[in-house]
């Protein structure tokens, strides 16, 4: 059995795919036998990843890259200094089975870097996919997130013995889509201290990269007539499975989808709907691209982890010898070095990414330098090579903004939140027009204020004991749980004030 205060490998997944959900009840008859099978693994044949694309709206300022001037855009034929931009995010998600074997494979990895990591002297450097305890001393220690992580920077450049200074925030692009297969190979074997992948470690390297998949669209369309549907009561108790007619993708939660089909029904329009991620055909063969991985597998976040092993290595060694600190979080990287190494690490961190295949866009690093000014830190972003500084510019990170003094929540996170508020608002008024009742208002206040910010575990009703146990499962609150946990950990934070408003602000909303 699975030690509590280890990170369980086993979590079934909800969303509907190829094949009827497992049972939890089967884990210990025949799925973790299976999973953790050499032989079976090695033999596995993985079913097709479901591909669908998130789209999110960033609405950004345009500045000058000469003189850091906020720029106008055109939107629609209209000036303004926000540009709307589509962000598009693709995801794949892997059979329930499978997405066992591969959280089960990454439980493995995850054992063998966080040693890599020790002999490294990384522990404290790569922060993104970890469970970092907040205090180590603490067995029962809750863990950090990125709340904790971005704090430790802004306290660091606090902190920092230099009355000058840069810090600079590099951002890989295309990260998870342009990792190297060889080169993931290489530090896959590396990190097992083998020379060659075992069997089963090859059958999962092979099929998270040289994997297929098939379109949500396409697979929606071709069953959406004959879905499978299982409800579950108060109780807890799941119901009988049937299989009805579902009119759109967006209403397969509401309507209680656990799967598209059958791996039998799937297999005879297979030919029909799977896309193999290939590049081209040449002469007549398939030839397979060597770089990439599905974003969105349990497997993905410990590899990419994992890829830039060495790298993170060679660059915090520099960084420390020059008094200065690295962090990465994914793809986002920062260093707090002394003005004088500034160009120096810059020039490093370019030539070494692009060993690992990786490319790091110019126009996305940016470069803040930080200045004692009667005694007090401020901050401002450089340009034309630090000749022009913007001092009215702050330092971002992992969504929080830090003027020298101050860290508040990112001015674009706090827009979305409005937004949102705004938008369900809006919705909730034309419904209740449509329908000639009252705004329900109980369900607004609940995603959007005060009153929804409560984060309170689920209880579940167990037959057997006659009453409700504790569950895994969370009601997470709203943003301002995000943003009130964030006021109570962050240092010198003045993100109550950023929200205070928000209660006058959303029934302003509804009397209009």
């Amino acid at each position: 059995m699975v030690n509590k205060k280890e990170k369980d490998w086993f979590k079934l997944k909800r969303y509907p795919h190829i094949g009827l959900p497992l049972n939890p009840s089967d884990r210990l008859k025949w799925i973790e036998p299976y999973v953790t099978s050499i032989e079976k693994v090695a033999r596995h044949a993985f079913l097709p990843f479901i591909h669908r694309t998130a789209r999110v709206k960033k609405f950004r300022k345009k500045y000058n890259a000469t003189n850091g001037k906020i720029e106008f855009v055109l939107v629609n034929g209209k000036k303004t200094v926000r540009n709307p931009n589509e962000k598009k995010r693709e995801l794949f998600y892997a059979s329930h089975l499978d997405s066992l074997i591969f959280s089960y494979y990454a439980f493995q990895l995850n054992e063998k870097y966080e040693t890599k990591l020790s002999d490294f002297g990384l522990k404290d450097v790569v922060n993104a996919y970890r469970s970092v305890p907040i205090n180590p001393d603490k067995e029962d220690s809750s863990n950090k997130c990125n709340i904790d992580f971005a704090n430790d920077v802004f306290k660091h450049i606090i902190e920092y013995d230099k009355k000058e200074f840069s810090v600079i925030a590099f951002d890989i692009t295309s990260f998870f889509d342009n990792l190297h297969h060889e080169l993931l190979r290489d530090v896959w074997c590396d990190v097992l201290n083998v020379v060659k992948l075992p069997d089963d470690h090859f059958n999962v390297y092979k099929n998270i990269t040289r994997f297929s998949h098939v379109d949500i669209v396409d697979i929606f369309e071709e069953f959406k007539d004959k879905i499978h549907t299982q409800k579950i009561n108060k109780l807890g108790v799941k119901l009988k499975r049937k299989r009805k007619k579902i009119d759109k993708i967006k209403f397969l939660r509401d309507q209680d989808a656990i799967a598209f089909c059958t791996e039998k029904e799937f297999l005879k329009v297979k030919n029909k709907l799977l896309k193999p991620s290939k590049t081209k055909i040449v002469n007549k063969k398939v030839v397979y691209r060597n770089f990439g991985i599905p974003q969105g597998s349990p497997i993905s976040s410990v590899l990419a982890n994992m890829y830039l092993l060495h790298f993170d290595k060679l660059i915090n060694d520099f960084v420390t010898n020059i008094g200065g600190i690295y962090r990465r979080y994914s793809d986002d990287m920062i260093v707090v070095c002394p003005l004088n190494q500034k160009s120096k690490l810059i020039d490093l961190v370019y030539s070494e990414i692009k060993k690992y295949k990786l490319e790091i866009q110019p126009s996305k690093t940016q470069i803040f330098r930080f200045e004692y000014k009667i005694d007090k830190l401020q901050c401002g972003e450089e340009y034309q090579n630090g000749k022009t500084i913007n001092w009215h510019k702050n330092f971002i990170y992992l969504g929080f903004e830090f003027d020298g003094q101050t860290v508040l929540l990112k001015s674009a996170s706090l827009s979305g939140y409005y937004r949102k508020m705004k938008r369900g608002v809006r919705r909730a008024k034309y419904y209740s027009k449509k329908t000639k009742k009252e705004i329900f208002k109980r369900r607004l206040f609940k995603r959007h204020s005060y009153i929804g910010a409560k984060r309170t575990r689920k209880y579940i009703w167990n037959e057997k004991e006659k009453k409700f146990l504790k569950s895994e499962y969370y009601n997470w609150g709203n943003f301002l749980s995000y943003a009130f946990k964030a006021a109570n950990i962050m240092i010198n934070n003045k993100i109550k004030q950023q929200t205070k408003r928000h209660w006058k602000i959303l029934n302003r909303e509804l009397k209009k």
